[in-house]
């Protein structure tokens, strides 16, 4: 269990939730670095984190293959950072470990 304040602070690797919840916390954290933007703090490493661009999507875990969600708005330099987070998943076998683990 983790609470609110806690989400951005580096105190869980991994945080499990519905798709509602993680929902509002991907539009949370999407809001963050727009507040950042606004007032010129968005070359701090921990803010520029927040934005869709340097992370480009995220996986769909428990998965037979990688599939990765993206930004509607999705530009180039997301597009390609999708594409690195999709050859991490295939590099590493992460579909393959998550299978093996439930077994």
């Amino acid at each position: 269990n983790i609470e609110g304040r806690d989400i951005f602070t580096g105190k869980a690797d991994v945080m499990v939730c519905d798709g509602f919840t993680g929902n509002i916390i991907l539009k949370m954290a999407e809001s963050i670095y727009d507040i950042a933007h606004k007032r010129k703090l968005d070359q701090d490493e921990y803010f520029s984190r927040f934005h869709y661009e340097n992370y480009g999507g995220t996986p769909v875990l428990g998965v037979a293959k990688p599939v990765i969600i993206g930004h509607g708005i999705s530009n180039a330099k997301a597009f390609k950072n999708m594409i690195a987070v999709a050859e991490k998943m295939i590099q590493s076998d992460l579909c393959g470990k998550m299978l093996e683990s439930f077994k």
